[in-house]
């Protein structure tokens, strides 16, 4: 942790000081944490910035914090300083006992930025998210780049846990992730997230030095080059077509069990039972596997059908919207799903969510 209470109650953070001002502090005062109050001892040594640290592992959010986070938030405070924004370290919220990393004031909108290194559950993120909004306070949370799983300059590998992070500001601000590298001094920021798999995305990728970027720049629109969206998914349905069924995949062997019974392959399904959509997080199930369901269940069997009958033929495959705090604009995936079918002509909308198969096949 950046900062410290001394006895009398105020609080104190090192790396303003000099060497020779923290020595002192050292032989003259006794330091706690400010949240759990045990007491904490000093790190001031080469590599790492003066901070404070438990002396034993404990239950206290604090514990455990390690240098990249303390760096990565040192720099974020910094960064706002030098941006002439107010903000605030480590302050303790006392109407939902929570202590963001920082507290930043923009007008009259508070937000709270979370620097977020190490794994936490997603119903503690979910519970600190709603409790932030509870008080009126924006969240924001700032993966470290330690997290990240890049397959290429565009694409990255995205776990059920961290998709809880993405943000969505608007119904016109596109799906964005955000990542700083305590390391690197450098800000990622992954925009226009499209699925292409359970957990494969790809995206707008950006990166931002530290020293270059700006607090508006982070919520600048960018769209993925639908060139690169083209050619990703194309590689990505031919490889799924091709690539065998590891034993151990229980989820892909039983659906294409369920395919043979039904009298189709992965070869003879077409290609738009396995289109990347942007709202895939709602689903438990892979693209493909969800939308050959609707393919064969709905779009082959019927000639209309409403949004309402392919919902409950998913309805427990679904993630609540609640599971995902930080989008503030729920757009339903299978809806989704069927505007990109109406754009190549396979299903016509009457407006009040009945739709009509035109063809079957393109």
């Amino acid at each position: 942790m950046l900062q410290a209470e001394l006895a009398d109650g105020s609080k104190i953070a090192l790396f303003r000081l000099t060497k020779q001002e923290i020595s002192q502090l050292k032989q003259q005062e006794s330091f706690y944490c400010p949240e759990c109050k045990d007491e904490v001892i000093i790190k001031a040594g080469e590599k790492v910035i003066p901070h404070f640290a438990h002396q034993t592992k404990t239950a206290c959010c604090h514990s455990g914090e390690g240098a990249y986070h303390e760096n990565g938030k040192m720099d974020l405070f910094e960064w706002f300083r030098n941006q002439k924004i107010p903000v605030m370290l480590e302050v303790y919220l006392k109407e939902i006992k929570q202590r963001p990393d920082l507290l930043v004031k923009l007008g009259s909108k508070t937000i709270a930025i979370e620097y977020q290194c190490a794994t936490i559950s997603t119903k503690e993120m979910i519970k600190r998210s709603n409790q932030y909004r509870a008080i009126n306070i924006i969240p924001i949370w700032i993966l470290g780049g330690n997290r990240i799983k890049r397959i290429s300059n565009n694409q990255l590998r995205i776990s059920k846990l961290d998709a809880t992070y993405i943000h969505q500001f608007h119904e016109n601000f596109p799906h964005t992730l955000y990542y700083y590298c305590s390391k690197q001094k450098l800000f990622l920021l992954y925009r226009d997230i499209h699925y292409l798999s359970a957990s494969n995305v790809i995206a707008n990728m950006t990166i931002y030095p530290l020293q270059e970027a700006t607090w508006k720049e982070l919520f600048t629109v960018k769209q993925l080059n639908k060139g690169q969206l083209v050619k990703a998914w194309k590689y990505e349905l031919s490889n799924w077509r091709n690539r065998p069924v590891p034993f151990h995949n229980r989820v892909e062997t039983a659906f294409r069990q369920w395919l043979y019974l039904n009298h189709f392959s992965v070869h003879t399904l077409p290609y738009y039972t396995h289109l990347p959509i942007a709202n895939q997080m709602y689903f438990k199930l892979p693209p493909w596997v969800w939308q050959s369901r609707l393919y064969i269940q709905l779009i082959v069997k019927k000639k209309k059908f409403t949004l309402n009958e392919a919902e409950h033929l998913l309805r427990t495959h679904l993630i609540n919207p609640s599971e995902f705090p930080l989008l503030s604009f729920y757009n339903h995936p299978i809806a989704e799903y069927f505007q990109l079918l109406e754009r190549i002509g396979i299903l016509r909308s009457n407006g009040q969510n009945m739709y009509e198969v035109i063809r079957v096949t393109v």
